[in-house]
């Protein structure tokens, strides 16, 4: 809101889009809780979903190997493709809160997905294959690994397109 400052400055009205100098440290701290309460959201419905697609992961890679199924790495391959459809669903309605889905979104969610899955096979496939350490070790390394990588595709790639879009996905809010 405009607001005009009374006071001179050379005899001449200063014209500001400021708030008036008494709501200034109050419109600051409602602008910070704004801020924090938009971004902590944000980040939150993020963890949760991606707490929900890694546990997903996590059990899956157990299951496919303790059941002597599938050897680690190709556990490790195959609970990543089923924990992405999960991923899809719960980040674009529940966490960005996209309303319909895009062939240009989709498609760059599957770019993302791939990139994921060859970091996920490349973890296991080094710590397992390589180091000869114990499956669970790369498995945890891709639990940390791919929520950290996906969170910043997501947010500035993937539901971060042109337009009033940016400003909802960077603040988690709807217009």
């Amino acid at each position: 809101m405009r607001q005009i400052d009374r006071e001179s400055w050379k005899g001449r009205l200063v014209v500001s889009d400021a708030p008036a100098p008494e709501t200034r440290a109050g419109a600051t701290s409602g602008l910070f809780a704004l801020v924090t309460s938009s971004s902590v959201h944000l980040i939150l419905r993020f963890g949760l979903t991606g707490v929900t697609t890694t546990l997903v992961y996590f059990v899956l890679t157990n299951a496919f190997v303790l059941s002597s199924m599938m050897r680690p790495v190709v556990s490790s391959v195959c609970a990543y493709v089923i924990s992405v459809a999960i991923s899809y669903l719960m980040q674009s309605r529940f966490t960005f809160q996209v309303d319909g889905d895009s062939l240009d979104q989709v498609a760059r969610f599957v770019v993302m997905s791939l990139t994921g899955l060859v970091v996920s096979w490349c973890v296991m496939a080094l710590t397992v294959n390589l180091l000869h350490w114990p499956y669970l070790t790369g498995a945890i390394g891709v639990c940390v690994i791919i929520p950290v990588l996906n969170f910043f595709l997501m947010r500035g790639w993937v539901f971060g397109t042109r337009g009033g879009r940016e400003r909802i996905v960077a603040t988690g809010e709807s217009e």
